[in-house]
């Protein structure tokens, strides 16, 4: 056959193209992009409309590159009106057939379209040819066809394919050809904008429910469930996740929406991308999977168009939020919607300000609870310093009638005879007087303890005379002594009196506790930058008994001599720049210790700021550590 182009406009034959009365019906749309193919091709395969015996529409697949077999209509008999089987294809599909199956098959490159379709899709018109022109089409049995392509916008959409009826005249089915495609083109406009508009009245909703649940009683665990339901729904997407910056930069899934069986493997097949956009701060798109960098191509498989969309609040990378779609996405533009992408966006920086939001709630209420921390604490310390003002003037007023009892006491013992049972009485007032005065020595110098004279000192030489110092009560109580000094200690910056102090107030404690007949070890070792003290005893306590009444200088009970020794020794440490700890390991039911720096000590020292931090936290249950050092 003799084919030429023809046009309507300058086709003699236009004059029997379909009136636009007759389209009204195709104009109206308020279904889904299927309903307006199915009543393309039914008005296609009507009088009222192409008049075509058989057609067939074709979609364009720009994310595989294929102009794809869709769905086809074939012209029924006479009897129904035209409005009834618009509406009837409006409402449902046929159900399939071989040749749809076949049909649907069917897939072809532009660059392998030959004849009619060829032309038709580089925009030549609507053009006539032979069905035989594309060697195993589903029309390849039709003597004639007209192709025309259809346009959605200014985006290439497919092509029609009509077999006109015989006897009619290639300018006369041209015509008809050229009436569906305007009719068709505006329709897909219309249904693209209603589309458009019931797309962002939901993303409107959406954004409107997030924002509700932002600002009411929402914790963000729900916030990030309802970010990745409504980012999928809001998009259109089948699935969704949300990503959450690591503390070290690695992102990690926080939730995951979509199909049961794939939304974990497919949110994580998405991580590598979700953290390039977190480390960037851009947004990435893609219309197939192998835009997106790093996905497994079992992941890749499972997804068409995608989308990542960071969180970011005051210029601080939170994390990302992504949708992908399903491997069977057909609609005419192969990646997200513009629209969609603005919702994401929104929608992200929505979910950014509640979670700067939510942080910094965090931190006021942390603050907020520090500051009712610290009022407790400064009123604990005023009443403190109250009782430590009291005490030391106690302690003051009682040394002198001390010292008169321990004078006439010395005085009755010279005065009686020996072997008198007497004396043995006058013993115990002397030494238990002496007892009493020893500790309110001690408590005078807690309450005025000087800043330390430091000069470079052996450690062990120290230990070792403090030992000695307690020699006399170790073998009165008959309690075992275990040394072990390590001989590769370096010379330390030291107060020698004070860190002597230190060791027989904690020695003075552990006597205290130990039965007649126990163990004390003390060892020194090297620690890293530091030098560590440790004084073990195998007494007796029970669970909390020690934790009670440790360093706590005024307290009361049986340890509170003692506790005041160990609340001096305590400040003694921490003046030069070390720790006290206290644990219970193995054998040994309590373990002193306290480390003093090699090196770098005399700033650390000298830091009011360092030693107001590290004051006496006990009460406040982050004091010294009762677990392994």
């Amino acid at each position: 056959m003799d084919r030429k182009d023809v046009s309507p406009r300058d086709s003699a034959g236009a004059g029997r193209a379909v009136s636009l009365p007759a389209l009204a019906p195709l104009l109206d749309v308020d279904g889904d992009l299927e309903a307006l193919e199915r009543v393309l091709l039914a008005l296609a395969v009507r009088p009222e409309g192409a008049g075509a015996t058989r057609a067939w529409l074709l979609r364009w697949d720009e994310r595989r590159g294929l102009i794809e077999g869709w769905c086809r209509a074939t012209a029924a008999g006479e009897g129904e009106a035209l409005e009834q089987a618009l509406g009837r294809a409006r409402r449902a599909a046929p159900a399939a057939s071989e040749e749809d199956r076949r049909l649907r098959s069917w897939a072809e490159s532009p660059g392998h379209l030959e004849g009619a379709l060829s032309a038709a899709w580089r925009g030549a018109g609507s053009l006539p040819g032979a069905g035989g022109d594309q060697p195993g089409a589903p029309w390849a049995d039709a003597l004639r066809v007209v192709a025309t392509r259809l346009l959605r916008g200014t985006r290439p959409f497919g092509l029609i394919v009509l077999e006109p009826p015989a006897g009619e005249t290639d300018e006369t089915s041209v015509g008809r050809a050229e009436s569906l495609r305007a009719a068709a083109e505006a329709a897909l406009a219309a249904q693209s904008r209603a589309a458009e508009a019931r797309a962002r009245a939901r993303q409107a909703t959406a954004l409107t429910e997030f924002a509700a649940g932002a600002v009411g009683s929402m914790n963000l665990s729900e916030a990030f469930h309802r970010l990745a339901r409504l980012a999928a729904s809001g998009t259109g997407a089948r699935g969704a996740a949300v990503y959450l910056a690591g503390d070290e930069g690695a992102p990690r899934v926080e939730v995951a929406h979509g199909p049961a069986g794939l939304r974990d493997r497919l949110a994580q097949g998405f991580l590598a991308v979700a953290g390039e956009v977190i480390e960037s701060g851009r947004a990435l798109a893609g219309a197939r999977p192998e835009d997106a960098p790093h996905v497994p191509a079992d992941v890749a498989g499972e997804t068409s168009a995608w989308a990542v969309q960071p969180i970011v609040a005051y210029e601080r990378r939170l994390g990302a939020v992504a949708v992908y779609d399903g491997a069977e996405r057909h609609e005419p533009l192969p990646g997200f919607e513009p629209h969609a992408l603005e919702f994401l966006a929104t929608l992200a920086g929505t979910a950014a300000l509640l979670v700067a939001h939510a942080g910094a709630l965090g931190d006021l209420r942390r603050a907020t609870q520090r500051q009712r921390e610290q009022g407790s604490r400064l009123r604990e310390l005023d009443r403190l310093a109250g009782v430590g003002e009291l005490a030391a003037r106690v302690a003051q007023e009682a040394r002198n009638p001390l010292a008169s009892i321990t004078a006439f006491a010395r005085r009755a013992q010279r005065a009686i005879e020996d072997g008198d049972p007497q004396g043995e009485y006058l013993e115990i007032v002397v030494r238990e007087a002496e007892r009493l005065e020893a500790m309110l020595a001690e408590q005078q110098q807690y309450a005025q303890l000087e800043r330390p004279r430091l000069r470079v000192q052996a450690l062990n030489a120290v230990v070792q005379e403090a030992l000695q110092r307690s020699s006399e009560t170790l073998v009165r109580r008959r309690v075992r002594l275990l040394k072990k000094l390590a001989p590769d200690l370096p010379s330390l910056l030291l107060d020698a009196p004070r860190i002597r102090r230190v060791v027989e107030n904690v020695v003075a404690y552990a006597l205290e506790c130990v039965s007649a007949g126990g163990r004390i070890q003390v060892e020194t070792r090297r620690a890293a930058g530091f030098v560590l003290v440790e004084v073990a005893f195998d007494g007796q306590r029970k669970g909390g008994d020690l934790l009670e009444q440790l360093f706590v200088p005024f307290a009361t009970g049986p340890a509170a001599g003692a506790a005041v020794g160990l609340g001096l020794a305590q400040q003694i440490v921490r003046e030069h720049g070390g720790e006290v700890r206290v644990r219970g390991e193995s054998e040994w039911s309590t373990i002193f210790s306290f480390t003093l720096p090699v090196s770098g000590n005399e700033d650390r020292r000298r830091s009011p700021e360092r030693r107001s931090v590290r004051g006496d936290r006990r009460r406040r249950g982050d004091g010294p550590p009762t677990g392994p050092a």
